[in-house]
C-alpha cells in the first residue's frame, strides 16, 4: 500500500517516493456492488463542459464517500512565481467532490447552500485529490467535510453545504 494507504501500481509501498499521476495508483474504483454511485456522478458530472476543462475524474462514490482528481496543468497556476494552483481549483474540486455524494445518492444534481474552504498549503506541480465524506444527511439539506491532497500534503479541507429538497 502507498500512502494514506492507497495502493500502488506494482503492489509495493511508495517508500515516500512521489506517487504516480496514474489515478489507479492512488485510489481504488468502487467495488461495483449495489452501493457503488460512481457511474452516476461521472455521468452527470461529464456532460458539465466546466468538469471537462477542469479534467475532473471521478473515482469512486459511495452512500458515504467520493472520491474526485484534478490533474496538474499549467493553465491553472495561480501564481506563476511560484507554479502553484489558483485557489479557485481547490475550492472547486471541494464542492464538487462534497457535492458527489449527495449526487450520487439522488440520481441528480444538488445545489451548494455553503461552501467553506480552509487552504493550508500551496497545491504544487501535482494532481489534486479529493476525498469527501458525509457528515450529516437530513431530508432538506446535506454537509460534507473534505479533504484535498496535492502530492503527498493536504493543501485544504472545506465544508461543503447542500440542498437535497425539490
Amino acid at each position: 500500500m502507498g500512502e494514506r494507504g492507497r495502493p500502488v501500481p506494482d503492489g509495493g509501498s511508495n517508500d515516500g517516493e512521489s506517487p504516480s499521476d496514474d489515478p489507479t495508483a492512488r485510489v481504488g474504483e468502487a467495488t461495483g456492488d449495489e452501493d457503488d454511485r460512481t457511474a452516476i456522478v461521472r455521468e452527470l458530472y461529464d456532460a458539465i463542459p466546466f468538469h471537462r476543462e477542469l479534467e475532473l475524474e471521478v473515482l469512486a462514490v459511495t452512500p458515504r464517500k467520493a472520491e474526485t482528481r484534478i490533474p496538474f496543468d499549467g493553465s491553472l497556476v495561480g501564481n506563476p512565481d511560484l507554479e502553484v494552483l489558483h485557489g479557485g481549483i481547490i475550492s472547486s474540486i471541494v464542492d464538487l467532490t462534497g457535492a458527489a455524494v449527495f449526487i450520487g445518492h439522488r440520481g441528480d444534481y444538488t445545489p451548494t447552500v455553503d461552501l467553506r474552504v480552509n487552504y493550508l498549503e500551496a497545491a504544487g506541480k501535482h494532481p489534486l485529490y479529493a476525498t469527501a465524506t458525509i457528515e450529516r444527511r437530513g431530508e432538506n439539506i446535506g454537509v460534507a467535510s473534505v479533504e484535498v491532497e496535492s502530492g503527498d500534503a493536504v493543501c485544504a479541507t472545506g465544508t461543503g453545504v447542500y440542498k437535497l429538497s425539490e
